[in-house]
């Protein structure tokens, strides 16, 4: 069936407030048009909205560009309108209709950081959570509306220097990074030719960190971490018990876990590496997932008695489903305001440090300490043929670690050598 289009009548009115409001819908749109100022319609619509319009020629072509409605605007201030674009289509060309269209097609900064969340960070980007809160941090409040295309490279180094001078260089380097991928997202896409970033020198020289928490500072860790509680104190834990990196803890699911065989699996689709990874769980470490366990089942068991909302997993029988750390990334408040209790003096990616440094301390081989915290293997021989776990090996090396820890935990002195003499020959 053809749809057809919808009629519309034009009528003329001597305008007042009062004539405007006895106006009543029809069965097809009217334009009731203004006597006293050229161009200027009511348009009123079969459903009863009103709507000022101004209609002008361009060429042969009629053309009609909206005002306001009514009586949101009124009719003196309609007529006003009417009367100032105008002037401008009369003495300046202007275009008011083609004008309109332009700022509604305009690809605005708020729209590409969307689109780059959306279509690529988000199926790509393990990280794209820390892009989305630097978006929403510092490029949606300086830049939002703003036409991609209109971004210089001054207005790149304006934002930077605020963000250096606030005292965080580092953190300009990440935004400028995140700039520089946005913007070639957007050349590939076809919004801009130009990146505004391009070669443009960091704000801070970045250094490999070399901080390793000595036992003082591992002892005053554990008991603010006890002090605090919560899941994110719960992953802090986690993270400096197996050495693991930040993001696979933050994302760990229960599917993950066996707390019967005491093991933790992070799948390649998780691991930064691509590779699946066995994480052996000491006691320490699976005493923590045993209680963040109890505690979900918990929660959830009271809110179906109660009918209670919770933000915590589903059940799925007797077993909690879906992430361990529900919504826990390392931006997130909580783990954030954790930092207070160490005051800066180190980062949470120490802590892997520190379990890589302490296990070599206890004797263990570069090798084994590499496989433990799952670095990247080298050569054919690693990569594509030996697929052994080296759980036993692991599950050693992590068991020392924790007796390591509990002993500093508990200012314990350390048990001292055991020198065996040797025979004298005969």
């Amino acid at each position: 069936m053809t749809r057809r289009k919808a009629r519309r009548t034009n009528r003329r009115k001597a305008f007042t407030a009062r004539s405007i409001s006895s106006l009543t819908p029809e069965a097809h749109a009217v334009d009731w048009f203004d006597v006293r100022t050229p161009g200027l319609a009511l348009h009123v619509s079969p459903g009863g909205a009103k709507s000022w319009f101004l209609f002008y020629k361009r060429g042969r072509t009629t053309r009609r560009v909206k005002l306001g409605t009514w009586p949101a605007l009124e009719l003196a201030k309609a007529r006003a309108a009417a009367r100032d674009e105008r002037v401008r289509i009369e003495r300046d060309d202007a275009d008011p209709a083609y004008e309109r269209k332009e700022a509604r097609d305009v690809f605005t900064v708020g729209a590409l950081c969307k689109l780059f969340i959306e279509s690529y960070a988000k199926t790509h980007k393990r990280t794209w959570k820390d892009d989305q809160w630097r978006i929403d941090k510092y490029l949606l409040p300086a830049w939002k509306s703003r036409p991609v295309r209109d971004i210089t490279r001054q207005d790149v180094h304006a934002l930077l220097d605020g963000i250096a001078a606030d005292g965080k260089p580092i953190q300009a380097n990440r935004t400028q990074a995140l700039i520089s991928k946005l913007w070639n997202f957007a050349i590939d896409r076809g919004h801009v030719e130009v990146n505004p970033c391009h070669r443009m020198a960091k704000r801070a020289p970045e250094r490999v960190r070399a901080t390793v928490l000595d036992d003082d500072a591992l002892r005053a860790l554990w008991a603010a971490l006890d002090a605090e509680g919560g899941d994110a104190a719960a992953a802090v834990r986690l993270r400096l018990l197996t050495g693991q990196r930040g993001g696979e803890v933050h994302t760990l699911t229960w599917a993950d876990v066996d707390l019967d065989g005491a093991v933790w699996t992070i799948p390649a689709t998780a691991s930064k590496n691509r590779r699946a990874h066995r994480v052996p769980l000491a006691a320490t470490a699976l005493q923590i997932l045993k209680t963040r366990h109890q505690q979900v089942q918990s929660a959830l068991q009271v809110s179906a008695t109660t009918n209670l909302p919770t933000n915590e997993v589903s059940m799925s029988g007797n077993l909690p489903t879906g992430p361990v750390f529900p919504g826990l990334y390392h931006q997130r408040k909580d783990l954030r305001a954790l930092g207070a209790i160490h005051g800066d003096a180190y980062r949470w990616h120490d802590l892997r440090r520190t379990v890589v440094t302490r296990l070599a301390a206890l004797g263990f081989g570069e090798d084994l300490i590499g496989r433990v915290v799952n670095h990247a293997k080298r050569g054919v021989t690693a990569t594509v043929y030996n697929q052994f776990q080296y759980d036993g090996e692991k599950r050693t090396a992590l068991d020392s670690w924790d007796a390591e820890l509990k002993r500093i935990i508990e200012n314990r002195p350390k048990p001292k050598a055991r020198v065996v003499p040797m025979r004298g020959r005969a």
